[in-house]
């Protein structure tokens, strides 16, 4: 199926963020609920305060690190600051 342990470790991350991407959109979901976050007037999102969105990324790392064996770890370590602070 994979020809080499590059092919493997890119479709491995590739379901590592996509998870990591559900869980941060769940944990953002329930703090909007939770502190009855409004739309921004501007563009209508609703967005939670910037500090308590980085402690849902770690919190949405931490969670797709327990997902997975720790021998894995290192891999999605090896992404994390591009998941925190995308571009």
């Amino acid at each position: 199926m994979f020809r080499n342990d590059r092919e493997w470790e890119q479709t491995f991350l590739g379901i590592a963020h996509a998870l990591y991407m559900n869980r941060l959109h769940v944990l953002r979901l329930t703090e909007v609920v939770r502190l009855s976050i409004e739309p921004n007037r501007e563009d209508k999102n609703l967005e939670v305060p910037p500090e308590l969105d980085q402690e849902l990324k770690e919190q949405a790392i931490n969670y797709v690190l327990t997902c997975f064996p720790p021998r894995l770890s290192t891999l999605v370590n090896s992404v994390k600051a591009d998941w925190l602070n995308p571009a």
